[in-house]
Parts: structure tokens; C-alpha cells; sequence
């Protein structure tokens, strides 16, 4: 009985995780072909990026619109919905020769998107306890990691031969074996949660969550974490090819140092959480990040052998992070749970977006001194949480 229990659990695990793996695909595989949009639409550059900053923008928004009442609804249909609105938008952009038309269905495409990532990270943590969920938001973490390594190889392959056509067309047929999976892989009570109060409305839900200090201080430091990951994620390519004169073709690959050892980071969580509390990997995280990015401030000018150690080093905290945060704010909060975390994920998406504009800075200010003041800054934000550690809240 036990047995079959598990093998259940690490199903509904597997399909979660495969699902979130492919609303990130989604985002990603567009990435090779933008030139490719932008000649077959004949339309600007500016109006194709357009499409890409609204798809992560919508998402970040369906979180903060979804979190508040995710925790009420028939999770496994808000799962099914979510398939369904990215397999109808994503055939539509297959066929569509108008761009309007094209744009609007990636938005709608980027609503499934969002729709999927916050009730798959709900049902984890209502479906898994104790040591358990965090061991199940490591290998959650993990599949997910590979979706950004792994889509820009994938959609260059597949648009180099069929096409953007055929890169939706092959989403859609993806997207019909996935809702298939979930109509009969997946429990029909979706682990929805009754409650025997009354229903807060929008604000007083997020006022709740906000209201536990701890879980405050996590988003507030989230927010930095991702607002300075992807500021260096943008500023990479402009650093390999002015700086150190690297070929176009291999900037790509001074990415893997980086999307390794993030897998290492999520494979190190699951290991790490069942022996030591969580509140003690927390505190490391929060004093040895800033250490890496204050060290890449200071060193990443020097030598390309230099940077891709810091790169490898930071990448592995980075992979740490989001599964130790998820799972924190899972145990923080039991009846704002899926609030939290559509919380959670829509200040990382925002902690991206602006990140990715602030690295414009670097052609005013030396990029020395913009990463190295980042990295006093999340110390700064770290070191106020030091009365939480002193109170042994965390």
C-alpha cells in the first residue's frame, strides 16, 4: 500500500514537473527564430521583442491574478484550462499570417503559461510534507532548470528545417500528449482545499501573506536574487564578445558553466535539506551569494578562465535558491499557500524583467562597479534579516 502511495505520488510529481518544464519551453524555444518572426511578418525588431517582454510580463501577472485562489479550485482543471489555451494558441500562431492576430495569441499562449508554473508548485506542496516536499521542490526544480538550456538548441533545430510553423505546430502536438497525460495521470480532486471561513477577497489575501515578517523579508530578498541573476544574464553576451572578443557561435557555450551547476545547485538542495534545517541553508544562501556576486564585480574583466569559475559557483546558489525559497514559503504559510507563491513567482518574474533593463547602465557606469555595488546591496538587504536569525524565526 505504502508502496503504490509512492509510485503515486512520484507520478503526480513527474507530470507536474514535466508540465512546468514545458510552459518554460514555451517561453524559450521562441528565442533563435526572432529574426526568422520579424522577416516572415515583415515587421520590426522592436514589435517582436514586444511579443517576448509581454509573454514574461503576462506571466507574472496571472500569478499575482491566480494566487489568490488557486488554493480553492480544482487545481487538476486549472492545469487542463492552462494546456488547453496554449494548445489552441500556439496552432493559431502555426497558421496565422497577420501579426496582430499572431501577437494576441501569444499572450494568450503566455496566460497557459502562467496558469501551469503556479498550480503545479501548489499541488507539490500540498500533495508532499515535511522532508518530503523540499526532496520534491529539488527534482521540480531540477526538470525545470533544463527547459532554458535546452529550448534554444531545440528551437533552432526545429526552425532551421520546418520554420517558426513548425516549432508551434510541434508545441501543439506536445500540448495534446501532455493534456492527454493529465486527464488520466493526475487524482480528480486536484487537491483542492475547503475552508470553512469566509472567503477573503484579493487584498486581504496578500495582506495576509504579507503580514508574516519572514515571508516578507524571503520576497523581498528573492526579488534582488533574480533582479541581479538576470541582469548578469543579459550583460554576458556583451561582456564574451566586447570584452573578450569570443565568436558569436561560442557564446552559447560559456552559457554551460552556468546551466550545470544550477542543476548541481537544485541536486544539492534535495541532499542537503534532509540533513541540515532549512533555516541554517537559508542563512548561507543569503552571506555566500553576495560573496560570489561582490567576487564577479571585482574579477569578471580579468580572465574568461576567472569568469567562468564565479559563473560556475554562483550558478550553483542560483540553482539552490528557488527550491529552498518555494519550499520555506510553503511551510511559512499552510492557508495562503498558492497566494504565497504566485507571490513568490511574480516577484522573480518582475526581479527578471528589470534586471534584464538595468544592465543598459553598463554603457554609462563600468560594469566593476554596478555588479560589485549589486552584491553590497544584497548583502545590505541580507543583513536586515539578521533580528529574524537572532529570534530564531527562520
Amino acid at each position: 500500500m505504502l508502496r503504490q502511495q509512492a509510485y503515486g505520488k512520484m507520478l503526480i510529481l513527474s507530470l507536474l514537473s514535466i508540465s512546468s518544464f514545458f510552459a518554460s519551453l514555451n517561453q524559450n524555444i521562441y528565442t533563435p527564430v526572432i529574426p526568422l518572426i520579424r522577416d516572415s511578418f515583415n515587421v520590426s525588431i522592436h514589435w517582436v521583442n514586444f511579443t517576448v517582454s509581454s509573454f514574461i510580463l503576462t506571466i507574472a501577472l496571472v500569478q499575482i491574478c491566480l494566487g489568490s485562489v488557486v488554493d480553492r479550485k480544482n487545481q487538476k482543471r486549472l492545469l487542463i484550462l492552462g494546456v488547453v489555451l496554449m494548445g489552441i494558441s500556439t496552432t493559431i500562431c502555426a497558421f496565422t499570417d497577420d501579426f496582430l492576430l499572431f501577437t494576441i495569441c501569444r499572450l494568450i499562449q503566455a496566460v497557459g503559461a502562467g496558469i501551469i508554473p503556479l498550480v503545479t508548485i501548489t499541488m507539490i506542496s500540498h500533495v508532499f510534507e515535511g522532508e518530503e516536499r523540499g526532496n520534491a521542490m529539488g527534482t521540480y526544480q531540477i526538470v525545470l532548470t533544463l527547459a532554458p538550456a535546452l529550448s534554444p538548441v531545440l528551437g533552432g533545430l526545429v526552425g532551421e528545417y520546418f520554420g517558426y510553423e513548425g516549432i508551434f505546430l510541434f508545441l501543439s502536438v506536445i500540448c495534446v500528449i501532455l493534456l492527454l497525460s493529465m486527464m488520466y495521470g493526475l487524482p480528480d480532486s486536484g487537491y483542492k482545499i475547503e475552508y470553512s471561513q469566509k472567503q477573503d477577497h484579493f487584498l486581504q489575501t496578500y495582506r495576509s501573506v504579507f503580514s508574516n515578517r519572514v515571508v516578507f523579508m524571503m520576497m523581498l530578498i528573492s526579488f534582488f536574487v533574480f533582479f541581479i541573476y538576470f541582469a548578469i544574464l543579459v550583460f554576458l553576451p556583451l561582456l564574451l564578445r566586447d570584452h573578450y572578443h569570443v565568436d558569436l557561435q561560442y557564446i552559447g557555450l560559456l552559457y554551460l558553466p552556468l546551466t550545470v551547476s544550477m542543476i548541481l545547485g537544485s541536486v544539492l538542495f534535495k541532499k542537503l535539506q534532509r540533513k541540515i534545517a532549512l533555516g541554517k541553508l537559508y542563512r548561507a544562501t543569503l552571506f555566500v551569494m553576495p560573496a560570489l556576486i561582490i567576487l564577479f564585480g571585482i574579477f569578471h574583466t580579468k580572465t574568461i578562465i576567472g569568469l567562468s569559475t564565479l559563473l560556475f559557483l554562483y550558478g550553483v546558489t542560483i540553482g539552490f535558491a528557488p527550491p529552498l525559497f518555494s519550499t520555506m514559503i510553503s511551510n511559512k504559510i499552510s492557508e495562503y499557500r498558492g497566494a504565497a507563491l504566485g507571490l513568490f513567482n511574480f516577484i522573480r518574474y518582475s526581479g527578471m524583467a528589470i534586471g534584464g533593463m538595468f544592465t543598459g547602465l553598463s554603457q554609462v557606469l563600468p560594469s566593476v562597479f554596478i555588479f560589485t555595488s549589486l552584491g553590497v546591496l544584497l548583502l545590505i538587504v541580507s543583513l536586515c534579516q539578521y533580528p529574524l536569525f537572532m529570534r530564531k524565526d527562520l
